[in-house]
């Protein structure tokens, strides 16, 4: 047989099946005209596969996949194995399978559900949403940029540059850096620190923990792509050095900690920012009631966040849009009555002119201009959410020129009206708007923080998935786009910061100095990050990709020295919280790769506990073989995995001589789908133990576990067991090993059970720390240790029943 593709084709009557068809090579192409994107590598059919797309040199797809299975090795440890493997893809209505074939035999391996790019209508339809999910931030940003720039009335000079290091900065970092630059580099779809980390790993020889084990990475046979050159040497440079490895981890981690900062920041300055607005018609309201009413429409906002994404967008996007035009048509009603000449800005001379004429002031400058493109950030961290390709055209054709005419129009004003840099957007609006603008400013307001709302959810999400956070609960907002979600402790801990925030700071110019740390920051990181991204995974020549770094770094460092400068007045803040919650990701992450390395033993060893040629488990002591005893009953094993056996199936055993006449090793597994059809929920798998199942239960983000139902199908499938079976087992001789999968078993000889007859057992960690370790290894997992016992356990996310509930708990020394 020639080295066969095998397509995946999607039965009428069989949503899930696979049929299997050799094919000559030339039939593996990809059908033209038609572009794909991977949904989520979770979304595989398959046990224990994944796949991750491919890039040629140019960044886009190629004809292959990097195929990656995880399996347990005989020590315990999780050994993760790449190799490159043809796809097939075939197009059936609005979908497309994809399949992982083996060349040698030419077996399927995995299938993956993909989904063409969206185009026409539902692009527009996407950039639409995204207007009033992710340019509220930035499209506020015109109500304090230029008071928080000038601390005294400006000479018409200074004004243009300033307008100048505006305009350059929305084109330069918003436009040319994050949309036509950073976007590409997304992780499946999906965008964030996290994601440009999850990118570089694939394709360096990252030696990294994940939540559950310490990986042996044997991508592509154990060896570094050896790429010629500068690309090849940086490569085999981050594989070879533990001080880039861990600098590169730090890094991404630090950006979504200064997005979750941004997002305790994002709401009290929009808000404050309109609200403070009241002031030009009623100068001498007092500020606490300012702040009063900005803690109000805070909580407002936080509570519409249950609602999710796509139903809050498709309410934000009109506002957002009106709010844009009205404020574009009040810059051209500027711009035609007052001084038009202010559009010289556009020349970059202007901006370089000032700083170099003003000096250390001009450069203070910057720390107000950077508010500018405050919510930049969000154009990526929500890019799950969206599409690259709707961002592009939402930012593109509408934000990014609305923008440039608001500014230019505001300056156009205040070149007569020297005294309006103070509050700009209000003073320059048309007589007879102002209490209309007003009302609208407030509801954009509140809307301008859902971009980093949006964010921080993607990025908490990943970050749990990642190992960084522990598991919180989620709720899925959406049907159709399974990245929407939202978090209900992560929202109320950000509200109850941003009421903080306003409370102490009380107005935007206080609040401005704390807030653009944060948003360079992110800035700053992404760059080199991305810097990364381009010379590993894209390849693209040094000579390229260095003086484009450099020229966006210089920028992105000049603002991020500004801003820094403002640290003394209240910038502290953002760097302190984004210092705390950096390090709570990484002490998790590294506790969470401690347990798991105490876990090696997890499996029964063979010379203690084995099957004997009959299937029967035997317990060995003190050199004396004997059958392990029988209860009777149904032991139902809650697992973290649907292959191997539990920590708490070895300790039940070990310490209790004896095991149910059946025994369960029960993996829920929650998918991304909205819901698993009845009959592809429950999955039972045999192995060559007398009486003990594998069983998987798949569950969609819009089911709730129902244990009666299970118990039924566990037992009507056990039930199916016939003496048909019983005599072919009889004609075999198993000897499978503890744990593996087999297509034999000894069938089982006791009466079918009742419901009442189960009983589910689930095991807990207590962690304590070794005396061996060194201090600072111990105050790390101390503190991992008392994060460890607050965490939500298994049980809580089951709700397995307590009445024939056993837990067993079992110290684990770390």
């Amino acid at each position: 047989m020639a080295e066969g593709y095998v397509p995946v084709d999607k039965d009428e009557d069989d949503s899930h099946s696979i049929r299997s068809t050799h094919v000559t090579p030339d039939d593996h192409t990809i059908e033209q005209g038609i572009e794909y994107t991977p949904v989520s590598a979770s979304v595989l059919i398959g046990s224990g596969i994944s796949l991750h797309p491919d890039y040629d040199s140019n960044g886009s797809h190629s004809n292959s996949l990097l195929y990656t299975c995880v399996r347990e090795s005989d020590s315990g440890t999780l050994l993760e194995h790449h190799s490159h493997v043809p796809v097939r893809r075939q197009s059936k209505s609005n979908q497309a399978y994809m399949c992982a074939v083996e060349k040698s035999t030419g077996t399927i391996h995995a299938a993956a559900l993909l989904t063409p790019q969206q185009h026409g209508w539902a692009s527009l339809w996407l950039a639409y949403q995204s207007i009033g999910a992710i340019y509220g931030d930035i499209g506020t940003s015109p109500l304090y940029v230029f008071s928080a720039t000038f601390s005294t009335q400006p000479v018409l000079i200074d004004l243009i540059g300033v307008l100048s290091l505006i305009i350059w900065a929305l084109l330069l970092i918003a436009t040319i850096k994050y949309v036509g630059i950073v976007l590409c580099a997304n992780d499946n779809g999906e965008g964030g620190s996290f994601a440009l980390l999850s990118i570089i790993r694939r394709h360096v020889h990252l030696d990294w923990r994940d939540a559950k084990a310490k990986l042996e990475d044997d991508w592509r046979d154990g060896k570094i792509d050896e790429t010629a050159g500068f690309n090849g040497y940086v490569k085999r440079w981050l594989a070879n050095s533990s001080a880039a490895k861990r600098a590169i981890t730090v890094l991404a981690v630090l950006g979504v900690c200064m997005v979750m900062s941004d997002s305790v920041l994002t709401p009290a300055q929009s808000i404050l920012g309109a609200v403070q607005g009241i002031q030009i018609a009623a100068p001498d309201i007092p500020s606490h009631t300012i702040v009063g009413i900005t803690c109000a429409l805070i909580v407002i906002l936080f509570a519409l966040q249950p609602i999710g994404t796509s139903k809050l967008s498709n309410y934000f996007a009109p506002i957002v849009t009106i709010w844009l035009l009205c404020n574009t048509s009040f810059g051209l009603f500027n711009l035609v009555l007052y001084d038009h000449t202010v559009l010289k800005a556009f020349s970059p001379t202007y901006a370089i002119s000032f700083l170099l004429r003003n000096g250390l002031s001009g450069w203070r400058s910057l720390g107000g201009v950077l508010l500018s493109f405050t919510g930049v950030e969000a154009l990526f961290a929500d890019l799950g959410a969206f599409s690259a390709k709707a961002i592009r055209f939402s930012w593109l054709c509408f934000a990014l020129p609305c923008l440039l005419i608001i500014y230019s129009g505001q300056a156009a004003y205040i070149s007569e009206h020297l005294d309006a840099f103070e509050n700009p957007l209000f003073k320059s609006v048309p007589p007879g708007l102002y209490w209309p603008t007003l009302v609208l400013s407030m509801i954009t307001s509140i809307i301008a923080s859902q971009a980093m709302l949006t964010g921080s959810f993607q990025l908490i999400s990943q970050a749990v998935r990642l190992g960084y956070l522990p598991k919180l609960t989620r709720v899925h907002t959406s049907k159709r786009i399974t990245s929407q979600i939202y978090i209900p402790l992560a929202n109320w801990f950000m509200m109850a910061c941003a009421l903080a925030v306003t409370i102490v700071y009380q107005n935007t110019t206080r609040l401005g100095n704390a807030y653009g740390v944060c948003v360079v920051g992110v800035s700053f990181i992404t760059t080199w990050l991305v810097t990364l991204v381009a010379i590993v995974v894209w390849n693209v020549h040094y000579l390229i990709v260095i003086p484009i770094s450099l020229f966006i770094g210089l920028a992105d460092t000049l603002f991020l020295s500004a801003a820094l400068a403002k640290v003394p007045s209240g910038g502290w803040f953002t760097l302190v919280l984004a210092a705390v919650l950096t390090t709570t990701l990484l002490v998790w992450s590294y506790g969470e790769g401690s347990k798991w390395a105490a876990r090696k033993d997890e499996r029964i060893s063979q010379a203690v506990v084995y099957p004997n040629q009959n299937g029967q488990l035997i317990l060995r002591e003190e050199g004396v073989d004997q059958p392990v005893k029988k209860i009777k009953g149904i032991g139902v094993f809650l697992t973290d995995h649907d292959a191997g056996s539990p920590s708490v199936f070895k300790h039940f055993v070990h310490k209790f001589e004896s095991i149910h006449e059946i025994s369960i090793l029960l993996h829920v597994k929650r998918v991304l789908k909205y819901t698993v059809a009845d009959e592809r929920r429950f999955t039972l798998r045999q192995t060559g133990i007398q009486g003990l199942f594998h069983v998987t239960l798949q569950y969609g983000y819009g089911d709730t576990v129902s244990w009666n139902s299970f118990e039924k199908d566990i037992l009507s499938e056990l039930g199916t067991i016939t003496p048909a079976c019983r005599d072919d087992l009889e004609a075999e001789s198993p000897t499978a090993n503890f744990g593996e999968e087999s297509s034999t078993a000894m069938p089982l000889t006791t009466k079918r059970p009742s419901t009442k007859s189960i009983t589910y057992i689930v095991g807990k960690d207590k962690l304590y720390l070794l005396p061996t370790s060194n201090l600072i290894r111990r105050v790390f997992l101390w503190a991992f240790i008392h994060l460890k016992n607050r965490e939500k356990t298994k049980l809580d996310h089951l709700n397995v029943p307590v009445d024939r509930l056993l837990e067993i708990k079992f110290s684990k020394g770390i």
